[in-house]
Formats: C-alpha cells, sequence, structure tokens
C-alpha cells in the first residue's frame, strides 16, 4: 500500500513537471550574421531612398535565380526578402527592399547589406547563424 503511494505521488510529480516543461517558453538565442564576401563598393550603388524604402543597383553575378537580401543593422534584420538576381548585360539589377513596420532608415547611419542562398528561418532550424554570400556596408547620405 505504501509502495503503492509513494509511485501515485512520483507518477503525478512527473507528469506535473512534464506539463510545467512544454509549457514553458524556450527562448532561442539571437542570430548571428557572418559576414561574408566584400565585394568591391564599385559592385553596390545605392539608387535611391526613402525612410521605409531603398533601392540597389548590385553587379554581382550569382549562379541562384533568386537571393535572400537583408538589410541589417549589427545583427538586427531591418529589412528583408527573395529578390530576383537577373541581369541587364551592363546594369546589373536592381532591388528596392522595403523596411519592417515600424523601422525607419535614417542617413549618416551604418547599415549591411546581407546576400544568402536561404532565409534566416530556414536556417534556424539547424543553427543561431546565417552566412551571407555577399555584404556591403553602407552608410545613407544625406537628402
Amino acid at each position: 500500500m505504501i509502495m503503492k503511494n509513494i509511485l501515485l505521488k512520483g507518477l503525478c510529480l512527473l507528469f506535473i513537471y512534464g506539463l510545467i516543461s512544454c509549457a514553458a517558453e524556450k527562448v532561442k538565442p539571437k542570430m548571428t550574421y557572418y559576414h561574408g564576401l566584400k565585394p568591391f563598393d564599385l559592385c553596390f550603388t545605392i539608387v535611391d531612398y526613402t525612410a521605409e524604402e531603398i533601392e540597389f543597383k548590385i553587379r554581382i553575378n550569382f549562379n541562384s535565380l533568386f537571393m535572400y537580401h537583408l538589410i541589417l543593422e549589427g545583427n538586427e534584420p531591418l529589412a528583408e526578402g527573395w529578390y530576383s538576381t537577373l541581369q541587364n548585360a551592363e546594369e546589373g539589377y536592381r532591388v528596392k527592399i522595403k523596411a519592417k513596420r515600424g523601422v525607419v532608415f535614417q542617413p549618416r547611419k551604418t547599415y549591411r547589406l546581407c546576400i544568402g542562398s536561404g532565409s534566416p528561418e530556414e536556417a534556424a532550424r539547424y543553427r543561431n547563424s546565417y552566412r551571407c554570400l555577399a555584404e556591403y556596408e553602407f552608410v545613407l547620405p544625406q537628402k
């Protein structure tokens, strides 16, 4: 009888522990965006920008027709998405990247354009790091 009582209490405690651990939020470490190749600055041009959007002209020939583009401030993504890398013969390709809701691009601040082959969400399944294949550090000029 005593053994049955101890076993029952142990199973109840184990069940409660299981519920608590399932309900507890798991905090994932913040994603780290590793610096990629830094092509010559001549490969990148800021065509135009507003507080909500930046347009780039990029003269890099990628093997993929679509690449994932991110604008980062440190390791914080401010804008991101899949964009076509289909190029004109001499021009390269153009990309207009819109900021996330509530984000404002500001002149004289340093940002990074990170171009990768997949999305950070895909990378986060396996690790908390993302490799930029090409990277461009820039400061928005005062208008």
